[in-house]
């Protein structure tokens, strides 16, 4: 029974180990939340969410599991240790080269030296090109905007915004809506909505709020 738990744990081990690295380099190569939420980013049909969601979940269970094999496996480590304590000189060695790959690896990170800096950097610049060739929110979680924020935010009056959503055929229901529900109406993501706007207020959400005033952009002819 325990050789058999023993092969089941290493195999949930091995599983959860899959997971967590495929998950956590797609979270690497992902947008930042703001443009992820506004753009509807996914990667194979979950959004950013839902992965950083199986990183975490499926990181619990490699904890679990490697918990449950070190228990399992207990007696067998203990006589390896006791095995390296009788020649000191080798275990000594090993304990040092062990401490100091952990010490390089938490100063690198932290003070920020290659090639940890440079594992970091890239995250960066791939967050960085997603903004570049992404649709910007006008503001941060724009996407949970109700109405009447939203036109302020993006200089316009309640009016007006309410005008060309039912131009562009939106059903605004109330002015409670926020402009990811109004995005789900027409099986869209929340940067549709403010494209919608701009084809009758070109310059909407193109100044920072309050630098246009309500019903400040000019309407497309």
């Amino acid at each position: 029974m325990r050789r058999q738990l023993r092969s089941f744990t290493s195999l949930v081990l091995a599983a959860a180990f899959v997971v967590v690295a495929f998950s956590g380099a797609i979270l690497y190569c992902s947008p930042k939340g703001r443009v992820a939420h506004w753009t509807g980013w996914t990667m194979l049909g979950l959004e950013k969410e839902e992965w950083s969601g199986l990183h975490i979940n499926f990181a619990l269970l490699f904890l679990l599991a490697g918990g449950l094999h070190w228990f399992l496996n207990w007696d067998l480590f203990w006589s390896y240790l006791r095995s390296k304590q009788g020649r000191r000189w080798n275990y000594a060695g090993q304990m040092t080269a062990i401490a100091a790959i952990a010490a390089v690896f938490l100063a690198g990170t932290l003070l920020w030296f290659p090639p940890f800096s440079t594992i970091l950097w890239g995250n960066a610049q791939l967050q960085d090109y997603w903004e570049l060739h992404s649709p910007r929110p006008p503001a941060p979680h724009a996407e949970e905007f109700r109405l009447r924020r939203f036109a302020n935010t993006i200089g316009l009056s309640l009016d007006d915004l309410k005008d060309a959503l039912r131009k562009e055929g939106y059903v605004v229901e109330s002015d409670f809506m926020t402009v990811r529900q109004l995005a789900e109406q027409r099986n869209g993501v929340p940067s549709d909505v403010l494209a919608a706007v701009q084809k009758h207020f070109p310059t909407a959400g193109s100044k920072p709020p309050g630098c246009q005033g309500k019903g400040g952009s000019r309407a497309a002819p």
